[in-house]
């Protein structure tokens, strides 16, 4: 087994492994937002008596890009990409000039992961900082300590901020965990096939010029 099969199998399995922690990204950000009837990152709690709570969301942007970044880069984006390898690794297994692509192929698939890398960056840093942020409106003393602790906090009833309507928290701490978790996990999967897809370009620089089809 050469390079490139090795590296292509290794590059599949990462996709496809990003492409389940995707759903771990938005299926408990999307139950947290549906739930409360909007987005509570960065959110902010205000308390009318000992027992009752008013709840000021942050903008849906804040909950909105998190989730389209899990949806279109971790699930779709990914997913293609695995199945595409898969085929290629499939057809290799007859004819092995199959695992060979051209540089330009190459280049726009890094040019690709090196997008989605910042992406799913840039979502992480907004899921921790909205995720802290609002645990520190639950924790910190303002005029009192509301909880001892950010999770203690689930399934509290609040009021929304300008009406009288109550919403249940939910599990709003253990989804958040996930998404946080899976978001950081994708994220350095991410940046692994970027450095991946460096190693390939090179080897693909080196088969041409010792005049060999150029491989991915």
């Amino acid at each position: 087994m050469n390079v490139e099969c090795v590296q292509l199998i290794v590059s599949t399995l990462l996709y496809f492994f990003i492409f389940v922690c995707g759903f771990a990204i938005s299926i408990p950000l999307g139950v947290i937002t549906n739930g409360v009837a909007g987005c509570i990152l960065y959110g902010e709690l205000e308390s009318q008596s000992a027992t009752r709570f008013i709840l000021n969301f942050s903008p849906m942007s804040n909950c909105d890009f998190p989730m389209y970044c899990g949806v279109f880069v971790c699930i779709i984006y990914a997913f293609g990409m695995g199945v595409y390898n898969s085929y290629t690794i499939y057809k290799s297994k007859k004819d092995t000039s199959n695992y060979n692509q051209s540089q330009m192929l190459v280049m726009a698939v890094l040019a690709v992961n090196s997008l989605a890398t910042l992406l799913m960056f840039v979502s992480s840093c907004i899921v921790s900082a909205g995720f802290r942020e609002l645990c520190d409106s639950l924790t910190q003393d303002k005029p009192y300590q509301y909880f001892s602790s950010c999770e203690k906090a689930q399934n509290q009833k609040l009021v929304i901020v300008g009406t009288d309507h109550q919403v249940s928290a939910g599990t709003f701490y253990t989804n958040f965990n996930v998404t946080q978790a899976a978001s950081w996990i994708c994220t350095f999967l991410w940046l692994a096939l970027v450095i991946s897809g460096v190693v390939r370009f090179k080897l693909s620089r080196r088969m041409q010029t010792r005049g060999g089809a150029p491989s991915a």
